[in-house]
């Protein structure tokens, strides 16, 4: 009876992972790949309406993991350079976790250039909030014009770093941003030059950031370069039109010999070494986003005696 018993239930064990093969392998034959890649680009667009979105491709592979390769953002349609490129974007679905949790879980992979973001995605359902974490590696900030083209300057470097996002179901969309990044060996154009340098080398920026909705708040920012280190902190505000944000930031500066290369030895620049010699020199960032303004404060004359001299 027993022996039976097993028999029969083997049997059922057998047809029920033949039956799961067949209903796997269907869903890879007919897995509708158009209709997904057409559905990515418009919810792209819905999240990043700026840009006119394009998807290359779409893939399947068993057991569970969806591929989207070239992934391209254009200014507008028809353009041949994209301002935006993804070389892939992989989703790995984790269903034994989502069951256990009750929740969905996914892991993801974007590749940007030679750089990457990776993390996880938990959701509850189609109406609950979210939360995606990820580590970002070495992604080229000059591998994304379109970072370049909202400041309306040059940015170069490599972005590290990591994150967490809360995103709330509402309209419109809710995001709580947590993150501390890093960017090295990069480059800040200048769109007025200060004392001749048209732009900011660094060998490495760090802040933190927190941010809910298009609101941000900086802190603990140092950046460091040979023509001067910095620290500071501040607010970011964005816009979908750029010349709409705004941003305030304050901080002091440790200037080095570098940052006068350009000046004669006059008595305003020794009078000005010697007031920062062993003090640093305070400025504010403040303004629309594209073009803000540099203030010093009260030591804004020592500074225009200065600039003056380079005329």
């Amino acid at each position: 009876m027993g022996k039976s018993a097993l028999r029969r239930l083997s049997i059922v064990l057998c047809y029920a992972l033949y039956g799961m093969g067949i209903l796997v392998v269907a869903l890879w034959l007919l897995f509708p790949t158009e209709a997904v890649r057409r559905s990515f680009e418009e919810m792209l667009g819905r999240a990043w309406p700026e840009l006119s979105w394009k998807v290359g491709g779409v893939g399947l592979e068993l057991p569970a993991n969806l591929t989207f390769r070239h992934i391209d953002g254009y200014a507008k349609q028809g353009d041949a350079v994209p301002l935006v490129r993804f070389e892939r974007l992989f989703f790995q679905l984790h269903p034994l976790a989502s069951m256990l949790s009750w929740s969905g879980q996914a892991g993801y992979r974007l590749v940007i250039d030679k750089g990457s973001v990776a993390g996880t995605a938990r959701w509850q359902g189609a109406h609950g909030g979210g939360r995606i974490e990820g580590t970002i590696q070495d992604v080229s900030l000059a591998a994304v014009p379109w970072i370049g083209r909202q400041l309306g300057r040059t940015v170069q470097g490599l972005a590290s770093g990591t994150f967490t996002a809360d995103v709330q179901p509402a309209l419109p969309l809710v995001v709580t941003l947590e993150a501390r990044l890093s960017v090295a060996n990069g480059r800040l154009g200048l769109q007025r030059p200060i004392l001749g340098c048209r732009e900011i080398p660094f060998t490495r920026a760090e802040v933190t950031v927190l941010g809910q909705g298009a609101t941000f708040v900086l802190t603990q920012g140092t950046l460091t370069s040979h023509l001067f280190d910095s620290r500071f902190s501040g607010t970011v505000a964005l816009h979908r039109d750029p010349g709409l944000g705004q941003i305030d930031v304050q901080g002091v500066a440790d200037l080095k010999d570098y940052f006068f290369k350009g000046l004669d030895n006059t008595v305003n620049l020794q009078a000005f070494r010697l007031q920062f010699k062993n003090n640093a020199l305070p400025f504010s960032i403040m303004g629309d986003l594209t073009s803000p303004g540099i203030y010093y404060g009260e030591h804004a004359a020592l500074v225009q005696n200065l600039e003056q001299e380079l005329r």
